[in-house]
């Protein structure tokens, strides 16, 4: 496996096996806690499809990410699997789809969940084939397994979500980008362009990865100084390539323009400035808090160090697709951190081509290393493998083993569980989102997004409910900011220090989940 500009069989099977590793990870939790508990986010970009599916209407009326690669697929999945079980002609729109997925949404979500794990590992070729054309196949090999073990970007694979759906297109108009300089053809340019446009209608962050394809040409033109046809040849594909962004964009999203009301709406409230835990930092507290919080959390701080020292590695050999790897993940970072809210997840599209970097930095010392071993012919090789074990052993043993806690019941359903079979039928109960799902029981649950924002605890008390269930996926963020929401604080800690304590779900218990606790009020 030393370092070569071609691809041998083993980088091949190596990568085969990483693909095959990543889907099992992947699919061994999918299910999670369906049916009986989803991520709010889900139940968006659910309700959108199956509006669509129900009613043949393909406007999708919200344009938030804009997630046209989610939406779309996702209402053609919930289409066909219903045509499937109610046994109508593939082509006949079902008014009575949205009554037969609610009696068994768990199904119809799991469905989701493959198209979004789909995405997700198949994402990695395209990170192998962007750290080939960076640098190596050998590097390509190394920043896919790299890429592999992010806990985050498996979450969130796991869910309806628009974040690998972006990672994948992403990476494919990143790809086509790079390969723009090998073949600047106008066929090259035009895949290039329509890639890019669907990565946009996926993500509009993802807008920070056209000026790979610019700069591209612009390497191009400076190298094509006294060849004016060429020159002309490559401007004409150049503007070409833009147009096909644009029609890409358009050939995914084609009601951000039939519908620019609802978009305009729907993009008011993603730029919205306040939401509880990610908010309050502008431009310059964004940036800092990726760079010393988010991206730290995201990978080992010996991978920070590689990458850095890869980028270094690429700067001085002048290797210009790199460079523009480089480029976009810098541009895309700078991007996110104008806006208002500040997400760790929002790095998912990026952190696979830090890893290119990260990949770089290992087959260069080992390659350095090697060089004082006499007449070992495949010592880079074995010290890559090596290597590669040596700063990937312990984040590969915490991914696989979230990997496997996804697959177990979270301490969401362990309460519902336990209040089921504990608390009286017909029982009140006011609760925090990211509690015990209590649907479909002979309970009453009235949930907020966080108790403290709708009520104190008289009036929860004055309205009848018997009982208080509280989630520190919700309170912990109260308690960060104590200075800036008081009222708040003071009420969930009148509950932890005073409250009546019934029952309190742990995920040290239950392997995974938020703090639940169940609190009665007298």
């Amino acid at each position: 496996m030393a370092p070569t500009t071609e691809t041998t069989a083993v980088h091949r099977v190596l990568l085969v096996a990483i693909v095959v590793f990543a889907a099992w990870t992947h699919l061994v939790g999918v299910r999670g806690d369906l049916p009986w508990a989803y991520e709010s986010d889900e139940g968006k970009f659910a309700v959108l499809s199956l509006q669509m599916a129900t009613t043949g209407d393909p406007n999708p009326r919200w344009f938030g990410h804009p997630g046209s690669t989610l939406v779309y697929p996702l209402a053609a999945i919930f289409h066909v699997a219903n045509a499937v079980d109610a046994g109508l002609p593939l082509l006949q729109v079902d008014p009575g789809l949205a009554a037969r997925v609610g009696g068994d949404p768990g199904r119809y979500f799991l469905f989701g969940r493959f198209l979004t794990v789909l995405y997700a590992v198949a994402a990695l070729p395209l990170v192998f084939a962007i750290g080939r054309r960076a640098f190596d196949p050998t590097t390509g090999v190394v920043a896919a397994w790299l890429a592999v073990l992010s806990p985050l970007a498996l979450l969130h694979a796991q869910l309806l979500r628009t974040d690998s759906a972006g990672l994948f297109f992403g990476c494919l108009g990143l790809l086509l980008s790079l390969r723009v300089l090998d073949r600047p053809s106008r066929g090259a340019h035009a895949l290039a362009g329509l890639a890019l446009g669907v990565a946009i209608g996926t993500r509009y962050f993802l807008v920070t990865f056209v000026p790979a394809l610019v700069c591209a040409d612009l390497v191009l033109l400076s190298r094509l100084r006294g060849r004016p046809g060429a020159r002309r040849a490559l401007i004409g594909a150049a503007m070409l390539g833009l147009a096909c962004v644009g029609l890409g964009f358009f050939l995914s999203t084609p009601y951000f323009l039939l519908d620019f009301g609802s978009v305009w709406q729907n993009l008011a409230h993603e730029m919205r400035d306040e939401h509880l835990g990610a908010d309050g930092r502008g431009f310059t507290g964004n940036l800092a808090w990726y760079l010393t919080s988010a991206l730290p959390a995201s990978m080992p701080a010996a991978w920070i160090a590689l990458g850095a020292s890869g980028l270094l590695l690429a700067a001085v050999r002048r290797r210009v697709a790199a460079l523009l790897v480089a480029l976009v993940a810098v541009l895309f970072l700078v991007a996110i951190s104008t806006a208002a809210l500040h997400w760790q997840r929002w790095l998912i599209q990026i952190v696979p081509l830090f890893a290119v970097f990260v990949a770089a930095a290992l087959v260069a010392l080992a390659a350095l290393v090697a060089r004082t071993v006499p007449r070992r012919p495949r010592a880079t090789a074995v010290l890559v493998v090596l290597l590669t074990g040596l700063v990937s052993a312990l984040p590969a043993r915490d991914f696989v083993h979230v990997a496997l806690l996804q697959a177990r019941p979270s301490t969401r359903i362990a309460a519902r569980e336990w209040i089921v079979a504990n608390v009286p039928p017909g029982s009140t109960i006011a609760a925090d989102f990211y509690t015990a799902p209590l649907h479909d029981t002979e309970l009453r649950a009235d949930y907020h997004f966080a108790l403290a924002a709708d009520g104190d605890v008289d009036h929860y008390r004055d309205a009848g409910v018997q009982y208080l269930m509280i989630s520190d996926a919700i309170y912990s963020r109260y308690l960060r900011e104590a200075q800036r929401y008081p009222r708040e604080v003071a009420f969930y800690r009148s509950l932890l220090d005073r409250g009546r304590l019934v029952k309190r779900f742990s995920p040290i218990d239950a392997g995974r989940g938020p703090t639940i606790s169940l609190y009665a009020l007298p």
